[in-house]
């Protein structure tokens, strides 16, 4: 405000996954600090810039998640603090009405992953991308700012993740199953989602981003 004088657009896009079975968890306090990011972390300055953005009657971008409403198995508290975001942007957009716009970005798996272990230290997690399809983060980048720009309520990216939610409508038994014989495995033995990847080569066309991005380095 000191600077341009004014808020144009507030984009909340801090977040921490995290990649562990909840049976895993070796201190369940160790993941509080995860939430405040991933639910306060946008709270916050939304309460703050909300009279700079009512008198402006722009925009607040929600980087949430797919996770939000798709919950994937290894990341309990990651998807309960994604819901969450999301069911607190939709009442905020009630509450808001044409006052001040929302959108909220639903992304699936994105090459800039940071996950919070089981044993609660944030790394840079380059496994997930050999489970788990990858979009490129430039592309999720302009799809953001489009649907922003459009004035979209709703962004998912990749788009095919929408194919996903009718699953979970319409075929909730059948998409859970698939869950669990992908991605739920004993502790210490590979995916059969990766096994399939690496078996099938399949890699390379899921996965772009990992064979074009170098690896992560923890902060």
């Amino acid at each position: 405000m000191n600077h341009f004088g004014q808020i144009d657009h507030l984009v909340n896009n801090a977040g921490i996954a995290s990649l562990c079975m909840f049976e895993e968890v070796l201190d369940i306090t160790n993941f509080a600090p995860m939430i405040d990011v991933n639910f306060w972390g946008s709270v916050y300055p939304t309460y703050f810039a909300l009279p700079h953005l009512k008198r402006s009657r722009r925009r607040i971008v929600v980087i949430a998640s797919a996770a939000g409403w798709l919950p994937m198995p290894r990341m309990s508290f990651y998807n309960a603090s994604k819901a969450a975001l999301i069911n607190f942007y939709e009442t905020l957009r009630l509450e808001f009405g044409q006052e001040i716009g929302i959108t909220i970005v639903s992304p699936g798996w994105i090459d800039s992953e940071r996950f919070l272990s089981k044993e609660g230290e944030v790394r840079a997690e380059t496994e997930i991308e050999g489970t788990y399809p990858v979009g490129n983060t430039e592309a999720y980048a302009r799809a953001v700012v489009d649907g922003a720009c459009r004035g979209e309520r709703c962004v998912t990216e990749p788009s095919w993740f929408c194919v996903m939610h009718l699953y979970r409508v319409f075929a909730p038994e059948v998409l859970d199953w698939c869950y669990r014989v992908l991605y739920v495995t004993k502790p210490g033995s590979d995916d059969l989602s990766k096994r399939i990847l690496d078996t099938a080569g399949a890699k390379e066309y899921l996965c772009p981003a990992s064979m074009q991005s170098p690896p992560l380095e923890s902060e």
